[in-house]
């Protein structure tokens, strides 16, 4: 039954997933032309001759700003988690709630004792789009809302869900919307990988090696792990019988035995600085690497940035008459036909499979065979190591700057890390003025028997 009741008496319902109404405007000024052409459904205060609205928000904000003061409801008599659940629904029919208006919507329906099963029968929401959502309750609001106004997409929000700290979570969340992104998305995860291989080692370490803050005199160096990944190095067969130690800081572990040896000279301070600032730029090459290649394989604009594609596979393919095949079968996803490599009739097998691609995806095939030409790797970098002298200068590398050129122009973004490292401007990187303080290496007589 259908009940006017003073608009004074009616009150937005507290618990209403959607926050923002919107511009009321236009609205208004139908409802002032027509009346309200539909009614609101409400539901009584407990403790109040007053009302909540369940649906009908917009119109009765509205309605207020049209100076309406009576309005056609339909009392209803459903409970608090039947309120927020018709209030989720109606706004999802109606209107395009924000991410987090969804997610706390769905919160307030599991607070309220249902079930994920239960929520998505009663939303149409699938399953899997509400756990998503209620994920995100997990990140700090602010941060959220900064990357949402930065163009945060429910993707990048997913992709968060990849990893597990919070703290590192939120680090990534705090670069959504910018071009460092996928940059600190993978800086991330390799630090949380980082992390458990660290506990690891640690915890199996612990059973037969000692822990020391340096290297004991009277040992030698039996392994070094970086980033703390151990591969296929096992337990010693000795450990128990000879005494095993090992030194941590935060990017390795060092692993010493006693043994009859001479003392290994200590390295200097500089020697020590050098070893890793050439780690950290090997890292970060490596990053870059992976960028490049990721964006490369997935890139699915192939027909309209074709002009580019021919460029590069123009200046590339010019400059050198042979690629990996191996290489190219690998971004092309195609399996690598049994056999020797050497063997011709398997190289043949190899051209034939890319020629079928490429008749079926021409434009994305050239620009996986002009990529693969670049021989783009780790090591493809922009940094020269001097050991003798501990400097590491920027290098020129013009066939990276090539392929950055053209993955730029097909919508890549470079990372301020990239950039930096391109143009020598990286913390890293010897400065010239710091090159003119080191003294010359000494010259080496070719006669002097060494």
């Amino acid at each position: 039954m259908i009940t006017m009741i003073k608009t004074g008496l009616l009150f937005p319902h507290p618990d209403n997933p959607r926050k923002d109404l919107g511009d009321l405007t236009e609205l208004a000024d139908s409802i002032k032309r027509q009346g309200v052409m539909q009614n609101l459904t409400v539901v009584p205060d407990e403790f109040e001759e007053t009302y909540r609205i369940v649906i009908g928000h917009r119109r009765h904000a509205a309605s207020v700003m049209a100076g309406v003061e009576e309005l056609p409801c339909v009392i209803s008599g459903m409970d608090k988690h039947e309120q927020v659940a018709t209030m989720l629904v109606e706004n999802m029919q109606r209107a395009d709630l924000t991410v987090m208006e969804q997610a706390d919507g769905f919160q307030m329906m599991l607070n309220l004792g249902d079930t994920i099963t239960g929520i998505s029968k009663q939303t149409g929401f699938s399953e899997t789009t509400i756990r998503h959502r209620i994920r995100l309750m997990d990140l700090k609001r602010d941060k959220l809302e900064a990357a949402s106004s930065r163009g945060g997409t429910i993707q990048d929000y997913i992709a968060l869900e990849q990893i597990k700290d919070i703290k590192l979570k939120h680090k990534a969340l705090e670069a959504i919307g910018t071009h460092n992104f996928k940059w600190q998305m993978e800086q991330c995860i390799e630090e949380e990988a980082k992390s458990v291989r660290k506990k690891e080692m640690l915890e199996w370490l612990g059973d037969w090696a000692k822990k020391v803050k340096d290297q004991p005199k009277g040992t030698s160096n039996v392994r070094y792990f970086h980033a703390f990944k151990r591969e296929d190095f096992k337990k010693p067969k000795d450990a128990g019988k000879t005494e095993y130690f090992y030194t941590l800081n935060d990017y390795a572990i060092s692993l010493y035995k006693t043994a009859d040896v001479p003392e290994k000279k200590e390295k200097t301070e500089a020697e020590k600085i050098f070893s890793k600032r050439e780690a950290e730029l090997k890292k970060l090459s490596k990053r870059a690497f992976e960028l490049r290649y990721a964006f490369v394989k997935e890139f699915g604009a192939a027909k309209k940035h074709s002009a580019h594609i021919y460029t590069l596979a123009f200046r590339r393919l010019t400059q050198y008459s042979h690629a990996d095949l191996n290489n190219i079968l690998k971004l092309l996803d195609i399996e690598k036909p049994a056999g020797e490599d050497y063997n011709s009739e398997v190289q043949d097998a190899k051209r034939k499979l890319i020629f079928g691609r490429y008749y079926e995806q021409p434009e994305k095939t050239l620009l996986l065979v002009a990529y693969a030409c670049f021989d783009d790797k780790p090591s493809n970098d922009y940094f020269h190591a001097q050991s003798w002298q501990h400097m590491i200068e920027h290098e020129k590398n013009n066939s990276l700057d090539v392929l950055y050129d053209t993955l730029t122009a097909l919508g890549y973004e470079m990372s301020d890390e990239e950039k930096a490292l391109q143009d020598g401007t990286h913390e890293l990187f010897d400065q010239p003025e710091k090159k003119a303080e080191q003294p010359e290496p000494e010259a080496v007589d070719p006669d002097d028997g060494q």
